[in-house]
C-alpha cells in the first residue's frame, strides 16, 4: 500500500502510520479518501493487530481540515459524497475507524485541531507530549466540530468540559487534554516514543481471540450510546449547512482559507480572533 498523504511502515503485527502531508499536515479530500482505502485493507488484514499513527512533521500531527477542500466539497459535484443525509463523510470515515478489529494508537507531538482532533477521538488509545496543542477552532469561525468531534467529546468527557472545549476555542496543551480525559495521559517527548512502542509490542502479542473477546465487550457497552452518537452527528450536519449557509461565515472561512501556512497555523486561536468576530452573524 503506498500513498501520498501517509507514510507507512510494518514492524511485524504493528502497522506504524504517519500523517506526511507537508507542510501543515492538512487533512485534505486525498487524505480523507487515502484513510476510507486503508481502512478498507484492514478490516480484512488478519496480520495487523496494530495501528500507531504518529506524524512526519515535526510541528503538526493534523492541522485541520482543508478549508479550500471544505469549500471544493460543498460545490464541485465531482467530490465524493456520504451515501446518507445524517452522516457526511468525515463522520463516515471516524466511525470506520473507530470500529476497526485492531487495536489503534495515536502518538501526538505537535498541533492537533479541527477534523484532526476529531479523526484523534476516534482512535483506541491516544498520548500526547506536554508541549502539544490540542484544539476545537471552528466556534470562532463560526460553526462547529461536523466531522463527529462535537458529539464523540460530550461522549468521551462529559458535557461540561466538551463545552468549554468547543466554545472556548483555545489551544489545550497534553497535560490538560490528559486531566481532561481527551489523551490517556501526556508524556514528556523524550519518553513518549518508548512508551508507545513498548505498548504496541505488549499488545501485539496478545492473541487475536484475547483482543476480540476484548473489542467485543466494549462494543455491548458502547452498544447503549450509539442511538446518541448517530442522533449527535445528525444535529452537527444540520447545524453545519446551516451555519456554513450564512454569508459572512463564508467570508470569514475564505479569509482564513487564505491564511493556511506555517506562521499563522501555529497560533491558530490568534490568527482567528485577528480576523474579527461572528457574534453577529446570522
Amino acid at each position: 500500500m503506498t500513498y501520498k498523504t501517509l507514510a507507512l511502515r510494518r514492524e511485524g503485527r504493528i502497522l506504524h502510520v504517519d500523517f506526511d502531508n507537508a507542510p501543515l499536515n492538512l487533512m485534505t479530500i486525498e487524505m480523507v479518501g487515502e484513510l476510507f482505502d486503508l481502512a478498507g485493507q484492514l478490516v480484512f488484514d488478519r496480520e495487523t493487530s496494530v495501528v500507531v499513527f504518529g506524524s512526519a512533521n515535526p510541528e503538526f500531527f493534523l492541522a485541520h481540515f482543508d478549508l479550500n477542500d471544505l469549500f471544493r466539497a460543498m460545490s464541485d459535484p465531482n467530490v465524493p459524497q456520504s451515501k446518507y443525509d445524517d452522516i457526511n463523510v468525515v463522520q463516515a470515515l471516524t466511525t470506520m475507524w473507530e470500529a476497526l478489529p485492531q487495536v489503534t494508537i495515536s502518538l501526538v507531538d505537535g498541533i492537533c485541531r479541527g477534523a484532526g482532533l476529531e479523526f484523534l477521538l476516534a482512535t483506541h488509545m491516544r498520548f500526547a507530549t506536554p508541549e502539544s496543542r490540542l484544539c476545537f477552532p471552528e466556534a470562532s469561525g463560526g460553526f462547529l466540530p461536523t466531522g463527529g468531534g462535537t458529539t464523540r467529546l460530550a461522549l468521551q468527557i462529559g458535557p461540561a468540559r466538551a463545552r468549554e472545549v468547543v466554545l472556548s476555542s483555545r489551544d489545550f496543551d497534553g497535560e490538560e487534554a490528559a486531566a481532561y480525559g481527551i489523551v490517556n495521559r501526556a508524556l514528556p517527548a523524550d519518553d513518549i516514543c518508548d512508551y508507545v512502542d513498548d505498548l504496541a509490542q505488549r499488545l501485539a502479542a496478545r492473541s487475536a481471540g484475547s483482543v476480540a473477546a476484548v473489542n467485543e465487550v466494549f462494543t455491548k457497552v458502547h452498544n447503549s450510546a450509539v442511538d446518541a452518537q448517530f442522533s449527535g452527528f445528525g444535529v452537527e450536519n444540520n447545524a453545519m449547512r446551516t451555519l456554513l449557509a450564512i454569508p459572512a461565515v463564508q467570508e470569514h472561512l475564505r479569509k482564513l482559507a487564505g491564511l493556511q501556512d506555517v506562521e499563522h497555523e501555529l497560533d491558530l486561536p490568534a490568527t482567528i480572533a485577528a480576523q474579527g468576530d461572528l457574534t453577529t452573524a446570522k
